[in-house]
């Protein structure tokens, strides 16, 4: 019994010296070979660790900078909007029409002929037209800026995501690699995390002779020599602890780049939008016309059979379609019957350009077909107000009477579902605070709630 071949198991040979157990106290162990190996893949282990650990801090100090860049564009953008926004100056607009009005009637005063009138009518209407298109033009910058403003603000929440999780990556590749470089330093006291020292086949205590390793043993120590495994996975026998094994290089890098697995995002609703023409109309549509069926399905969705959450959602609901309403109300966005002898002369833009001249003027709807605090218009109140809309007064072919004026509002509808329809399509946070001022104050726990709200104003499904 010489010499052990190899097996299928990879065994190497083993010594005559290594079997004999009664000739020898000094019997050779793997510690030995055991402590050399793994020192050389735990300095590979620290190259790994430390080399990532660099990458990640470049890639969190350029996600830092762009997260820069993209705050100076937000601010340079922020200040574009605000001076086109100081450009609108719907005081200096009023003046400018009253001013080209006042001219308009001068002109008329001193005309001689039917010619001179209708020159004086002409120019007036030009210089109006040249103020709405001015007005128009502001508006219009506005809205530019402000949707180029809303893109970089969220380009700029994006990338600051980034730059955190970057940041946070590269302090925990950081952190490995202080752990990897500090290792090797453990190690040169074998001793464990209980205090007890790793004693790798060492030679006879004091209690006595320790026990000759048999062939078995020693076959198993070789594999050990020839499979190296850390100092902390010996036990006090010298063979490796049922511990697995240390992570290779790529494992490694996995697990400093992984993290639990997040829950899968929901799907983006981003494309939604209110579509007015649909055949079948929105629940956001049906809830602004206050259709009773919606709101309580609403109700059921949001707050189930708790009833103090659904009268909380329901009083909700309601405040968020009265604000609505009396936005439209503010903007005097307003549907004109077409039958009306009146109204019927304009086009719907042309209806609501009068009756913005008489809210102008004092004279604002009540939301009961009347008008506020009893002031009724007369027809003198009338002509000022068409023409404030750039219409012309002598071209308005009827006139209601004193009795028909108080009841001008009677048959007029609030377009509050194409008010928000043009105004807010998306339904998004941003758009409706701007929609509804000082009234989205009121609605603190509404948008609270609006990631849930907002997929059921479009959903098909109710």
């Amino acid at each position: 019994m010489g010499s052990v071949t190899s097996g299928k198991w990879g065994i190497p040979p083993l010594s005559a010296d290594s079997i004999n157990s009664d000739t020898t106290d000094e019997t050779p162990t793997p510690a030995a070979d055991a402590v050399v190996e793994p020192a050389g893949r735990r300095s590979r282990l620290v190259e790994i660790r430390c080399g990532f650990a660099e990458m990640a801090r470049k890639e969190a100090e350029a996600a830092a900078a762009r997260v820069v860049e993209a705050r100076r564009l937000c601010d340079e953008q922020a200040a574009a909007l605000a001076f086109a926004q100081a450009a609108i100056d719907p005081a200096a607009t009023h003046v400018a029409k009253e001013e080209a009005h006042f001219a308009f009637r001068t002109n008329v005063a001193a005309a001689r002929d039917r010619n001179q009138v209708e020159a004086a009518a002409n120019g007036w209407l030009t210089e109006i037209n040249r103020i709405n298109n001015d007005d128009r033009n502001a508006q219009a910058r506005v809205k530019h800026e402000r949707e180029a403003a809303d893109v970089l603000l969220a380009q700029l929440a994006g990338l600051s995501d980034t730059a955190e999780s970057s940041a946070t990556m590269a302090a925990a590749a950081e952190e490995a690699c202080r752990a990897a470089r500090e290792a090797p330093a453990s190690d040169q006291a074998p001793e464990g995390a209980d205090g007890a020292r790793v004693e790798a086949a060492q030679a006879p205590t004091a209690a006595g002779p320790a026990e000759t390793p048999t062939k078995s043993t020693s076959a198993l120590g070789s594999v050990a020599a020839a499979a190296p495994v850390p100092v902390e996975a010996l036990d006090r026998t010298g063979l490796a602890a049922e511990t697995p094994p240390e992570p290779g290089p790529a494992a490694v890098v996995r697990s400093m780049s992984s993290a639990p697995p997040a829950e899968e995002a929901p799907p983006s609703t981003d494309w939604l939008v209110i579509d007015i023409r649909a055949p079948q109309p929105q629940p956001i549509i049906k809830l602004i016309r206050r259709d009773g069926r919606t709101m309580n399905t609403l109700v059921d969705r949001l707050a189930g059979t708790d009833a103090a959450a659904r009268s909380d959602w329901q009083l909700l609901l309601s405040n968020f379609v009265d604000s609505v309403v009396a936005a439209a109300i503010d903007e005097v966005f307003f549907e004109f019957p077409t039958g009306h002898p009146f109204w019927g002369q304009f086009t719907q833009d042309q209806g609501r350009d009068v009756a913005r001249g008489l809210s102008a003027l004092g004279f604002r709807y009540d939301r009961f077909e009347g008008f506020a605090d009893g002031r009724v218009p007369i027809q003198r109140d009338l002509a000022l107000a068409v023409g404030q809309a750039g219409l012309l007064p002598v071209r308005v072919r009827y006139w209601p009477q004193a009795n028909e004026t108080a009841e001008l509002f009677r048959d007029v509808r609030v377009a509050a579902d194409t008010f928000i329809a043009s105004r807010a399509p998306a339904l998004t946070l941003g758009e409706l605070v701007r929609l509804l001022g000082r009234r989205a104050e009121y609605l603190a726990g509404l948008w609270n709630e609006w990631p849930r709200v907002r997929p059921l104003l479009f959903s098909t499904s109710l």
